[in-house]
């Protein structure tokens, strides 16, 4: 049975730090996947946790699965061994306090992730991560600064073990399934997409908390107004 898997990387606003999207934008994304009987998992930074503690117990609560972001958001990658370890047992004590739960999944801050954090994440009692994204040449062109392993760009699609801990990339067909996807292409061209995304077994599409909200400063969103992503969102999720 094909199961698509609806993920959304829970974090303080971009540009601003704030927090719109987590509390506002996640109750109007909350309408739109209810409508559809779609239950998404979120990577919540700790922070967000800390301030809407009863937002995210409550969805918690009704079934989306809640995972880890990192207790701030912050990229594995340059931290050392012992910051990593420090950041997921503030992280764990965070969950537990808050949630009742302790996280078992985890996604790195901008899609970073290293072995050693692999090698972390399993003494901690996680069981896969979703960082990587392969095969997204949108990436590659223009996201170069983040400065991304480049051989994570050239790995499976499917679930496999990365440095020994079991892999979930997210899907992409040279552009990724994301909301940057759903924001540069026309409705005909999305739908077109969206068929490719559906040969595989297991797509994952991600986006942000605060893809909901606007970003007037944003080029990005100059080209399509949250109105308009959340038509084609719902495209998506029909």
């Amino acid at each position: 049975m094909k199961e698509l898997v609806f993920t959304v990387d829970v974090e303080p606003d971009l540009r601003t730090g704030e927090y719109t999207g987590v509390f506002w934008g996640l109750l109007e994304l909350e309408k739109l996947l209810d409508k559809y009987n779609i239950k998404p998992t979120l990577f919540v930074t700790c922070d967000c946790i800390e301030k809407y503690p009863t937002l995210f117990q409550r969805l918690n609560n009704k079934g989306w699965v809640i995972g880890l972001h990192g207790y701030k958001h912050v990229r594995f990658d340059t931290l050392t061994r012992t910051e990593k370890e420090d950041n997921l047992r503030k992280s764990i004590k965070c969950f537990k306090d808050y949630l009742g739960i302790r996280p078992e999944i985890f996604r790195g801050p901008q899609h970073a992730i290293d072995k050693e954090s692999m090698e972390v994440l399993e003494e901690f009692g996680f069981k896969y991560d979703s960082s990587i994204n392969p095969w997204n040449l949108y990436h590659i062109l223009f996201f170069w600064k983040i400065k991304i392993k480049f051989s994570h760009n050239f790995k499976p699609m499917r679930p496999h073990y990365l440095y020994g801990f079991k892999e979930i990339p997210i899907s992409s067909f040279i552009m990724p399934f994301s909301s940057i996807t759903l924001r540069i292409l026309p409705k005909w061209a999305l739908k077109i997409f969206l068929l490719f995304m559906n040969l595989r077994k297991h797509p994952v599409f991600f986006m942000h908390s605060w893809d909901l909200i606007e970003i007037p400063d944003s080029k990005l969103y100059g080209l399509c107004s949250k109105n308009k992503f959340m038509d084609k969102l719902e495209v998506m999720v029909k």
